[in-house]
């Protein structure tokens, strides 16, 4: 039934019948900063009349954002927003900016999408109703009896946007009007990569010239974050440095996520920063292996075994990152006690994505344990992980699907699935739970890469006719059943960090020639001893699992009673395997030598 009345024409909705009363709906200022409060009021109504406001927007690619909340007139008729309640609808209590804050996806759009505008250039346009009566969400709204246009701008009239291509530097300087100089900023986001301006873009409305900062998923930049070099935000802070519109004799740093983590390295690592703003950021380098000359900041991991998935599709890491605080993860500490300069700690209390709170207390302590008190904190209770500019529409993390993470790849590769030979959906933010239907458009596919999600079971391989190589180390996988899909092709798998403690079915793989599967669960000889039904094995990545684990002091005693088990391998866990008759063989062939 919804899908019929979103599908009807805009006049039905916005429909106004004859009011007793001449409503009127004032929305000011109708053009301002996007991140700067509005005044709502609402005049002409019945005391006491019950209404629902409603905020409508779209994005760049036309997708639709609302918002609504239930009110009632006082007894002069009229609201305010930045005095009177919400009783109901997508929020509750005095919120000024609440129908701007809460706009999200129509109940006909997909859910859980941000509303982030691409291109800061353009005002972004909201339609802001006043409808009879109280509508829940997602409902077919009454009439509307006032309404008003307001215009969100993110870039002031005069900032200037230069595309940056600057040796290996990539990005966005944003300039204010006016000759300068400027105070100069970098600004840098989490791990979802790519160019994102939105920040950038209110600073330079603000004064400063701010350069927005991608280092992966750009451009010619590195497609995925497996390593950074801290030479390529080097060279980004000597350039903002040293450009004439920017007042020095330092810069600063302003990042979220994983970008807030890296504006602890920088603020510590290069003299060119004097002050770092870490937004939800941790004290420890995260997930790549972080270089600078020869030192090197190994990345703590995320165990996907400890992600949670809702019934809603919501995902919950905030357990899953390594423990910063054991001392076995020292090495990948930020040592930000060497810093010269000032820290702002920014972080939500509900935090879920990890433990920002806890991360901000353990670089406070580090620097207090140094004689140092060059930070202040700044801890909202209630919010969480992605603190943006004011008022900015907020959403969810859901898990990716299948065909999500399929148009993401198509779009970067600029290849069709359909069409691929190697299709790479690894490491997806958010992370894959499901193997879904969506798998049987890879026909032509031969390598398909999906580690590092949080997949619990292999399925929907049946289309996959020409799979070789199949890729799923790092997930929740706790059994082999769903390869016989594949029997007939598959000549490699990749499924080291699962949860596999049974091998049952595997004899099916009749040419699977590689198996990476280390960092499982299997336990015994009778589990292993099932490789040896599969033909055609020659090698086997087995060490981390509880049986290998037994041997851990004497490789040369796993390897021989491994083989003997499984005597077709010739390698096993990096070693070559040299069988006793071959050794014999090579013996007396040097004995001949000798001879002659």
């Amino acid at each position: 039934m919804w899908r019929a009345l979103a599908a009807a024409p805009a006049r039905a909705l916005l429909r106004t019948p004859p009011a007793r009363r001449a409503a009127s709906l004032a929305v000011s200022p109708a053009a301002g900063p996007a991140d700067e409060r509005v005044e709502t009021r609402v005049a002409g109504l019945s005391p006491g009349q019950p209404v629902t406001l409603r905020a409508v927007a779209a994005d760049d690619r036309g997708c639709l954002f609302q918002s609504c909340a239930h009110y009632r007139a006082d007894s002069r008729g009229e609201l305010h927003l930045g005095t009177d309640a919400s009783h109901g609808g997508d929020y509750t209590g005095v919120e000024p900016m609440g129908l701007f804050w809460s706009l999200a996806p129509a109940g006909m759009e997909k859910p859980y999408q941000r509303l982030v505008p691409r291109n800061t250039g353009a005002p972004m346009k909201v339609e802001v109703l006043v409808h009879q009566g109280h509508s829940p969400p997602g409902s077919m709204p009454g009439p509307v009896v006032a309404k008003a246009e307001v215009q969100r701008l993110f870039t002031a009239p005069g900032v200037r946007r230069i595309r940056l291509k600057e040796g290996v530097v990539r990005g966005s300087l944003f300039l204010p009007p006016g000759d300068g100089p400027f105070p100069g900023v970098i600004d840098m986001y989490g791990d979802e990569g790519g160019l994102i301006e939105l920040r950038s873009s209110l600073l330079a409305t603000r004064g400063f010239a701010a350069l927005s900062l991608p280092y992966f998923d750009f451009e010619d930049l590195p497609r995925v974050m497996k390593e950074l070099k801290l030479e390529y935000f080097e060279e980004a802070a000597r350039f903002l440095q040293r450009h004439p519109k920017v007042k020095g004799p330092g810069i600063g740093v302003i990042g979220t996520g994983k970008g807030g983590e890296l504006a602890l390295s920088m603020i510590t690592f290069l003299p060119e920063v004097v002050a770092a703003v870490s937004i939800s950021g941790c004290s420890s380098n995260t997930v790549a292996d972080l270089h600078y000359g020869d030192m090197t900041l190994p990345g703590l991991r995320f165990d996907m075994k400890k992600v949670s998935v809702s019934d809603s599709g919501v995902f919950d890491i905030f357990d899953a990152l390594d423990d910063p605080t054991n001392p076995a993860n020292s090495p990948s500490v930020i040592p930000i006690e060497k810093a010269e300069g000032h820290f702002l700690l920014v972080v939500g209390e509900d935090d879920r994505m990890w433990k920002s709170s806890l991360y901000a207390e353990l670089a406070i302590k580090r620097l207090r344990q140094h004689g140092k008190e060059n930070f202040e904190l700044l801890s909202y209770p209630g919010a969480g992980h992605r603190i943006d500019p004011p008022s900015t529409p907020f959403c969810q993390a859901k898990a990716t699907t299948i065909k999500e993470a399929l148009a993401k790849w198509e779009e970067k590769s600029g290849q069709k699935a359909s069409e691929a030979k190697e299709v790479k959906l690894y490491g997806q933010v958010p992370p894959v739970e499901k193997m879904d239907g969506a798998l049987s458009a890879l026909v032509n596919c031969e390598k398909l890469s999906l580690s590092t999600n949080c997949i619990d079971r292999i399925a929907n391989l049946n289309n996959l006719k020409n799979l070789r190589i199949l890729s799923l180390g790092r997930n929740n996988i706790k059994n082999l059943n769903g390869l016989e899909a594949v029997a007939e092709t598959l000549e490699e798998l990749w499924i080291s960090y699962n949860l596999i403690e049974k091998l049952r079915g595997i004899h099916v793989m009749k040419k699977l020639k590689v198996l990476y599967m280390s960092n499982n669960l299997v336990k015994d000889w009778a589990e292993f001893v099932r490789l040896a039904e599969l033909p055609v094995l020659e090698e086997l990545v087995f060490v981390g699992n509880p049986l290998q684990e037994k041997f851990a002091a004497d490789q040369n005693s796993w390897i021989g009673e491994a083989t003997k088990r499984v005597p077709k391998l010739k390698k096993l866990d990096g070693t070559l395997v040299v069988k006793e008759e071959e050794e014999e063989g090579a013996e007396g062939v040097e004995g001949a030598e000798g001879g002659n």
